[in-house]
């Protein structure tokens, strides 16, 4: 990847939270299973237009990635919870995390999207 490029952000997730992601300028792919989502992470990886990869946790829960693929500087791939009940001390991190590098509470606005659909 060169620098001063913009790069993109994808999510790997099912297809009940795509939507979310993508209304936040993600470009989704949708899994439903471990072995789509290894392909679909190592196709992200691959293409170099991607510095940032999230996983759903239902999605990592399955995910049969290699280590080596989960350590990769870039893309960064990071799981992160989807459901609005997670909570305590690891969900704060990981939302802040993710605020600090994509600059928007992007937890938070899911949470927010769910509690929506729920109504």
């Amino acid at each position: 990847m060169r620098r001063g490029i913009v790069s993109k952000a994808a999510v790997v997730t099912t297809r009940d939270s795509v939507g979310a992601f993508e209304a936040l300028g993600f470009v989704g792919t949708v899994v439903e299973d471990g072995l789509q989502a290894s392909q679909a992470v190592q196709s992200i990886a691959r293409s170099g237009r991607f510095g940032l990869v999230l996983l759903t946790s239902d999605v990592a829960d399955v995910w049969s990635g290699s280590a080596a693929a989960r350590r990769l500087v870039v893309p960064v791939v990071l799981v992160i919870p989807v459901t609005s009940s997670a909570s305590g001390a690891a969900t704060v991190a990981v939302r802040h995390l993710i605020e600090n590098a994509v600059g928007i509470d992007l937890v938070g606005k899911m949470m927010e999207e769910k509690s929506h659909d729920t109504r």
